[in-house]
């Protein structure tokens, strides 16, 4: 199994994949990780880390889990943010995956070559948190959609200040 789930991630939540479809629905897990996130603020379901989210995200995104085999050589609990569209017909689409590797397994994805899973935003005790984006919008141009999402997305001081370790 090779670490690039962001990329299978990615196509998986590619625009058109999900029309006509509904979305999953959330979990009790999710719904209650959603409440708890209703400020700027998220902890990782391991309690090593906080994670400080913009505000502007409050009711428009959902939080999952990736499994083992999704994950890679990633720790367990890598998250995903997913914007939830206003046309239910589309299926949510990621706006990050928040992951932390061991230093040594992070080093392995570094030396597997190609692009990594995300960027490395801190390392600390022997743990390295990486947050992913999205490459592109996914949303038809100047749909309500398109123009949210563009909101919502982080900007580089954000995801360089987002992860608080514990």
């Amino acid at each position: 199994m090779t670490n690039r789930w962001w990329g299978a991630l990615l196509v998986a939540t590619l625009p058109g994949c999900g029309r006509g479809s509904e979305p999953p629905p959330q979990s009790a897990a999710d719904s209650a990780a959603t409440a708890a996130a209703g400020g700027s603020r998220f902890a990782a379901p391991d309690g090593s880390y906080v994670l400080e989210l913009p505000t502007r995200w409050t009711g428009h995104y959902r939080v999952d889990s990736l499994s083992t085999a999704e994950r890679g050589r990633a720790r367990p609990g890598v998250l995903v943010f997913s914007y939830l569209p206003s046309d239910s017909t589309i299926r949510p689409q990621v706006l990050a995956v928040v992951a932390v590797y061991n230093s040594d397994s992070w080093a392995a994805v570094r030396a597997e070559g190609g692009p990594p899973p995300g960027d490395s935003v801190i390392a600390r005790a022997g743990r390295v948190y990486v947050v992913a984006q999205p490459q592109s919008n996914p949303f038809p141009e100047q749909s309500a959609d398109a123009v949210l999402f563009g909101l919502l997305q982080l900007k580089p001081a954000e995801v360089m200040a987002m992860v608080l370790p514990r």
